[in-house]
């Protein structure tokens, strides 16, 4: 039995993390992966949704081209080939991620499910059934997550699509349903439709997005509304069933609707399943691995990062995790890199874009006393103006009179880019305040949050001034 000081279990954001950072520092390390390497976010999430995205932005604006001053006597096109701009692209981001790219850095790679036989043991079976057992003085399990599956018993022939399996389609399909209103189901229920599918959504919640700002949620609906899909609040599918090449969804309302292809986006789940965690002893639930402040399991030398742990599953988040438990592994046991509460921010890729990070106004509300909300729409953006983006608007939560952000909600173009200033600025408690002294470039949509911070002088400050008459 090979002897390692770390084995990392998945090839992941964090499991690269931990990886090929272990290797740098000129450690033994073996990573394990069962399928294809670069995990979840490149092969199934985050990579392809978003190239797929991109073409889908085209061809809106194609479609859109009289908005800009484009006139075109008719307006038709086959969107086959942005999945195979998909593929494409996949394969290039997993070119710096395969084993050949890791060998090269240094890491040692076995391929195939990982088990654990003991609590330093694990058992590796690759596809012909071979096992191989390896010892880690560490182990970091970073095996990702799933796409959740439906509870209700449908029909043998319903083959759904998952975000694991809709970027194969060969062919964008003539008319889909979405089961979920989240992000996920946003953001491809939008990109399909700009491609040509005719598309409704079921959602079992009153708004879709229910977990962001209902302001904002509220656009993306109208937005979505507007562009001609068909969205079913309060429902859930009673049964699916395959007719003449078409999937029936029997809704629990009485409604029956069908479509070329159904896809499911409700929710995620931790790849626990084939860990055998029990022979080491790991506590976990169905819900994911527990772990203390600086990752660890309840087997000291096992750390678990990212999806599994089944939190927030998000790879920026993932490659924190990962980064903390590295350090903690490179320098000496008396040196621990704690898990802080970190800003985590969240950006749903729809159009308009979503990003957000920090207390909601209504948390606010909840925990301080004195608090100043600023808000300005995108039509005071002069660069959205020019762009013809003015759908959305920036929100700022912060303690009134330091004006200390406590959190924002962007809405609008490269919201998920703008945010970052203000993280910045409450990573490093810089009051709102300040960032009305920095000089923004003319015209950039960054100056939105400028304008936003202009707020705190105009209506908390200079009113103290007014006299009373």
């Amino acid at each position: 039995m090979e002897k390692y000081p770390l084995i990392v279990i998945g090839s992941g954001a964090g499991g690269l993390v931990c990886a090929i950072g272990f290797a740098s520092a000129g450690r033994k390390v073996l990573l394990v992966e069962k399928g294809e390497f670069g995990g979840d976010c490149t092969n199934y999430g985050c990579i392809p949704s978003k190239a797929i995205l991109s073409s889908a932005m085209w061809a809106h604006h194609i479609k859109e081209g009289k908005v800009y001053g484009i006139e075109s006597e008719s307006v038709q096109f086959n969107a086959d080939k942005a999945l195979e701009r998909v593929k494409k692209i996949i394969s290039r981001v997993r070119d710096h991620e395969d084993r050949a790219t890791l060998e090269s850095q240094g890491v040692d790679v076995l391929e195939g499910v990982a088990s654990f036989d003991s609590p330093n043991t694990v058992k590796v079976t690759d596809k012909e059934g071979k096992e191989t057992l390896v010892y880690g003085k560490q182990i970091v399990i970073a095996a990702g997550g799933h796409p959740r599956k439906p509870v209700e018993s449908w029909g043998e022939c319903v083959d759904y699509l998952t975000n694991e399996t809709i970027f194969a389609l060969k062919s964008i399909p003539k008319s889909m349903i979405f089961l979920g209103g989240g992000p996920i189901g946003c953001e491809l229920a939008q990109a399909f439709s700009r491609l040509g599918s005719k598309v409704i959504i079921i959602h079992r919640h009153s708004s879709l997005l229910n977990k962001e700002d209902p302001k904002a949620a509220k656009i993306v609906e109208d937005q979505l509304k507007k562009e001609g899909i068909e969205i079913l609040f309060h429902e859930r599918i009673a049964n699916a069933r395959c007719e003449e090449g078409k999937v029936i969804c029997d809704l629990e309302s009485g409604l029956t609707i069908e479509g070329e292809k159904l896809f499911l986006g409700i929710g995620r789940d931790p790849n626990i399943e084939q860990l055998q965690l029990d022979k080491a002893g790991i506590t976990h639930t169905e819900k994911g691995i527990g772990v203390d402040n600086y990752g660890r399991t309840n087997v000291k030398h096992v750390w678990a990062v990212g999806d599994v742990i089944g939190k927030e599953y998000f790879t920026h988040l993932a490659e924190y995790q990962a980064r903390k438990v590295l350090t903690s592994l490179i320098f000496p046991f008396e040196f621990k890199a704690k898990w802080k509460k970190p800003l985590v921010p969240r950006v749903t890729y729809t159009d308009p874009e979503i990003a957000s990070v920090g207390l909601s106004e209504k948390e606010a509300k909840e925990m301080y006393k004195n608090i100043a909300v600023y808000e300005l729409p995108f039509s005071k953006a002069d660069r959205a103006i020019c762009s013809g983006e003015e759908n959305g608007f920036i929100k700022v939560i912060t303690k009134k009179w330091s004006s200390k952000i406590l959190g924002a909600i962007i809405v609008g173009p490269t919201a998920g880019e703008l945010i970052v200033e203000i993280m910045v600025a409450m990573e490093n408690n810089i009051p709102l305040r300040k960032l009305a002294k920095i000089i923004h470039p003319y015209p950039t949509y960054s100056r939105i949050v400028r304008k936003v911070a202009d707020l705190y002088l105009k209506e908390t400050i200079l009113p103290l001034f007014k006299r009373k008459k």
